[in-house]
Formats: structure tokens, sequence, C-alpha cells
């Protein structure tokens, strides 16, 4: 019994995940350190199988300026061979807020702000996971 989800997981294999466009950034709520944003992607899941997101490790930056770091990303399933938009609630820790005010605050008024993410993301499927690198998706 033990050996079957080792030899059910190495038989699964990911093809990559892409996001191929960020369609809406919305402000859902500052507090403390933490900014909350609502992002509508459009997701490419090639596989056969839906996967889950479960997991982002990823730095925020705002104008080339890494401001602050995804912490949490709710988790949500890409339905397989799809290419959908999908809305994400993340929130994102934020750094030295004092020099970053008049950015955010920019930001948070919908004015025009190079806005992007790069990091890695974890989507599992079963029992088997995959760690994807994502590299400066930009939107603005």
């Amino acid at each position: 019994m033990l050996s079957f989800p080792l030899l059910f997981s190495g038989c699964l294999s990911y093809e990559e995940i892409k996001v191929s466009k960020i369609k809406d950034v919305t402000y859902q709520e500052f507090k403390g350190n933490t900014l909350r944003l609502a992002i509508t992607a459009t997701v490419d899941n090639p596989n056969y199988f839906s996967v889950k997101i479960k997991n982002a490790d990823m730095d925020f930056r705002l104008n080339d300026r890494v401001i602050g770091t995804v912490t949490q990303v709710e988790q949500i399933v890409l339905d397989g061979r799809t290419k959908k938009d999908y809305k994400v609630l993340i929130s994102i820790e934020m750094k030295d807020m004092i020099s970053n005010f008049i950015g955010l605050s920019r930001m948070l008024l919908n004015e025009p702000q190079k806005l992007n993410l790069s990091g890695t993301v974890q989507v599992k499927s079963f029992l088997y996971s995959k760690t994807f690198q994502v590299d400066r998706l930009s939107f603005q």
C-alpha cells in the first residue's frame, strides 16, 4: 500500500502552467503592513487534470522596485485543459512603508504604475506537487 503513492506520483508529470495576461488588479484591504489585492489573470493549464495553487513565494515590484513579498495566495483550482480567467486574492507583506508610500498611494488611486511579480508558485494534483518559476509577470 505504501508503494502506491510513490508509484502514482512518479507517473504523473506536469506541463508548464502559464499566465498569459493580467487583466485587472483591484484593491481589497490595507491593514498594518499587509496589502490585499484581487488579481484577475488569464491562466493556461495544458494538463489533462485540474491542479490547485497551494503556495507562492514572489516579490511584488512597483516601478521595478521590490516593495513587498506575496505571503499568501488564495487556493484556487485550475481546470484541466483550459485557458481562462481566474480571480485570485493575494496578500502582500509590505517592506519599508515610508519610502513606498507615494507609489502605493498612486496605485490605490488608480494612477498608472508599472507592477510585476516574480518568484515561484507551487501547484498540487492528487499526491504530487510541482513548483514553477514566474519570471517578471508584468501588468499596469
